[in-house]
C-alpha cells in the first residue's frame, strides 16, 4: 500500500487501515461510474472508492500529504470537508 510507504506501519480492520496520526476507512462507491466522472463539479462522486479519513494530528498537514503521496502514485483524489479553503490555501503556501 502505497500509504504504508509513506506513513510506515498499519493495522488493518476489515477496510480500516490504522496508521499513526490517522486512520483511514475505503469502500466502493455504489454510484461509481467512468463517464460522470469526468464531469465538472461533482465528478469526484462518482469515483470508484470513497475513502473516509479520522486525522489526529494537523489535519491541513496531513490531508496535504496524504493526497500528495495519492496524486504522485497516479491515483486520482479529491477532498470534501470543512476545512477546503485553509487546505487551499496551505497546498499553495508551499509553493
Amino acid at each position: 500500500m502505497v500509504l504504508e510507504e509513506k506513513f510506515g506501519a498499519v493495522q488493518i480492520n476489515r477496510s480500516t487501515y490504522y496508521f499513526c496520526g490517522f486512520d483511514i476507512s475505503i469502500r466502493s462507491n455504489d454510484e461509481a461510474d467512468r463517464n460522470k466522472m469526468r464531469t465538472y463539479p461533482d465528478g469526484f462522486l462518482y469515483y470508484e472508492l470513497i475513502a473516509e479519513a479520522e486525522l489526529y494530528e494537523d489535519h491541513i498537514k496531513q490531508t496535504d500529504e496524504i493526497l500528495r503521496v495519492l496524486w504522485e502514485n497516479d491515483m486520482p483524489a479529491v477532498v470534501s470537508c470543512g476545512y477546503e479553503e485553509e487546505l487551499n490555501r496551505y497546498i499553495f503556501s508551499l509553493r
